[in-house]
């Protein structure tokens, strides 16, 4: 079993692996999808479990922002089999992201990763700021029910 310390860094590198220019879907990168879609739902805090393939709230839950976390599962197991840890030693992995009104117009919001190992341990990366850089686009298509209920403001 490898030391624990060769685990500090993962979820570092976790993060900034999701949300470099190699995890790119159709119209933008991690984060312009993150912005787009939080912003139209009207969401602030947003939690992307990496194990699971979910987020919470689970609207945010669409093939762009799931899509590239088993390539991030797969850096776990690598990063696991590389420093002598056995492959289930990681048990949880998670992004919590947080988008802040204050920060809206330069299209920034923080994200943190933690890990969690089977015997308790946690491992938090640190807190990045990211910034979303394509022009804004639409994620979800709007029905005409929901346009007259927002004119409307029922």
């Amino acid at each position: 079993m490898g030391k624990k310390r060769d685990l500090n860094g993962l979820p570092n590198v976790l993060e900034q692996q999701f949300f470099s220019t190699l995890f790119y879907w159709k119209e933008g990168y991690m984060a312009d999808w993150i912005w787009n879609a939080a912003n139209e739902l009207e969401i602030s805090d947003i939690e992307i479990d990496i194990l699971r393939g979910t987020t919470q709230p689970s609207e945010l839950q669409i093939e762009p922002i799931t899509a590239n976390l088993e390539r991030l599962r797969t850096t776990i197991q690598n990063t696991l089999a590389g420093t002598k840890f056995e492959l289930d030693y990681i048990t949880e992995a998670k992004f919590e992201i947080y988008i802040s009104q204050r920060h809206k117009a330069s299209k920034l919001f923080t994200c943190k990763c933690t890990t969690q190992d089977k015997l308790g341990n946690t491992y938090e990366g640190k807190l990045y700021t990211e910034q979303a850089y394509e022009d804004n686009f639409q994620v979800f298509r709007s029905n005409l029910f929901k346009k007259i209920q927002q004119r409307l403001k029922i």
